[in-house]
């Protein structure tokens, strides 16, 4: 008898220490209120959409590339030119009629300007001061002051500009991909944001669900400590109740730290500081209210951003076939010059000589540079059509992906939402099922090892569903991707 009661002594010490050991765990487990953050799906995307370098640098993209507008249309920059210059010359002469010491001022300015009719127009002023030692020239010193006027017309290569209008045109064009390309980069952010946000709430439920089973695994184990007292129970059951409640803490903590890591990853995303704890503000929930397979189609066809870029890749290849044919064309220029001057000892009579134009100059004419093997055209030209050929075929590569991609995801979402109802009848069963046994083993018609196998099948039912329900969001978040239609989604929120 004796032996017994220090058996039952000990044993109880030992359920003591594990009961003092559960107030331990229990506090370790229930996060402390510090800076946290309840946060709703479009709290997280705004904060994120305005924090995170991925945004910003998808965005310092885009500016990057806008600026090769510009750079296209500098062909047509009005250019402003000119410069001064002195020379003086004592060099010996061979010959009596040269002046062996001689001066000479230059100052010219004048304007450039190409039009996107590829005509190139020059305009410039003159003043030449030329003074010698030499008695041979009527006028000592002079002013030479010119007025010129130049005019140069392509016809043949890059006729009328258009080669320039053209280059800047597949610019643009590459531009308009380059926003696309920006779209698509910010559209997967988002959607990594809203697959980080579900995994913070499938783990926020995942970690109540095992505080909730931990809590009914205690309340049998402290029952069965009542019970043990008295004699109702035998020690067998002690050691099964106190290896299940050893158990679950072991993977509440590993449920905690997922539940930890789920945090710590949507805080990276966002670009949240350290010392804030997130929390999700929603709940796992299930709409399913998917739209035809047919409708998910066009949407993507319409929405798609690679399958935009790429017709637009084969726009830009077809515009260059256009612009290395033209180059295969010999270089015709027509060429006219207009010039008036006045030669006086004067500055300002040689300039109103100049300007009343009584002393012109004309000058027209053709001007013609023929390649004879043309080698560089010829191969810039079939180079240009291979990779249009390859661009068409990419947007065919593209229009399958497309296909597939929509199509797996839209099964995913709806082998979901169809298993999902079997997933919720599951857990609403084995809740009855460990309900109606409770209440037996409440009248002693039951065990301990059968309410914990009720417990356990209650908790991997519970574990089942909300699994389920993660894998459900983060398909339907796969399909909104598919269809490119998440920046549509969030554009308020942008």
């Amino acid at each position: 008898m004796k032996k017994n009661n220090i058996l039952n002594i000990f044993l109880v010490l030992i359920i003591c220490f594990s009961v003092g050991f559960d107030v331990f765990a229990e506090e370790d487990l229930v996060e402390k209120d510090r800076g946290v953050m309840v946060l709703s799906l479009d709290e997280s995307i705004k904060y994120a959409a305005l924090n995170s370098f991925e945004v910003k640098i998808a965005k310092l993209d885009y500016y990057i590339a806008d600026t090769q507008n510009m750079y296209a249309e500098a062909v047509f920059d009005t250019f402003l030119f000119g410069g001064a210059n002195y020379a003086e010359d004592k060099r010996q002469q061979a010959m009596i009629f040269f002046p062996d010491n001689s001066q000479k001022n230059v100052y010219y300015g004048g304007i450039s300007k190409t039009l996107p009719t590829g005509t190139q127009l020059k305009a410039e002023l003159s003043d030449t001061r030329d003074w010698s030692n030499t008695t041979f020239t009527s006028k000592n010193p002079y002013h030479n002051t010119e007025f010129a006027f130049e005019a140069r017309q392509p016809i043949g290569k890059n006729a009328f500009g258009y080669m320039d209008r053209k280059t800047i045109t597949v610019t643009r064009l590459a531009v308009e991909n380059a926003d696309l390309e920006t779209q698509d980069r910010i559209s997967d952010f988002i959607a990594n944001v809203e697959k980080s946000y579900w995994e913070l709430v499938f783990r926020k439920k995942a970690l109540d669900i095992y505080l909730d089973i931990y809590d009914k695994a205690k309340k049998l184990n402290d029952s069965n400590i009542k019970n043990f007292k008295v004699g109702l129970i035998e020690q067998v059951d002690m050691y099964a109740s106190e290896a299940n409640i050893a158990r679950i803490k072991a993977e509440l903590l590993i449920v905690k730290n997922d539940y930890k890591r789920a945090q710590e990853n949507l805080k990276l995303i966002m670009n949240m500081p350290d010392d804030i704890t997130v929390e999700p503000g929603r709940d796992l929930h299930f709409e399913g209210k998917t739209v035809p397979l047919e409708d998910c189609l066009k949407t993507a066809f319409d929405q798609r951003r690679d399958y935009q870029m790429t017709k637009t890749d084969v726009e830009i290849q077809g515009i260059n076939v256009k612009i290395k044919g033209n180059a295969k064309w010999p270089v015709i220029d027509l060429v006219g010059t207009w010039a008036f001057n006045g030669l006086e000892p004067q500055f300002e009579k040689a300039w109103d000589k100049a300007t009343g134009a009584d002393h012109s100059y004309y000058y027209a004419g053709i001007e013609v540079n023929l390649p004879i093997e043309n080698k560089q055209a010829r191969s810039e030209y079939k180079k240009a059509q291979f990779e249009k050929e390859k661009a068409i075929l990419k947007m065919k590569d593209v229009e399958r992906k497309i296909i597939t991609e929509v199509g797996n995801t839209y099964g995913d979402v709806i082998a979901y939402e169809q298993s999902i109802p079997y997933m919720v009848a599951a857990v609403n069963l084995q809740k009855e099922k460990l309900a109606e046994e409770a209440k037996r083993f409440n009248y002693g018609r039951s065990n301990t090892k059968r309410i914990i196998d009720y417990q356990n099948d209650l908790l991997t039912a519970q574990r089942e569903e909300t699994e389920y329900l993660y894998k459900y969001k983060a398909a339907a978040v796969d399909l909104d991707k598919a269809m490119n239609v998440i920046l549509s989604k969030y554009k308020d929120l942008l």
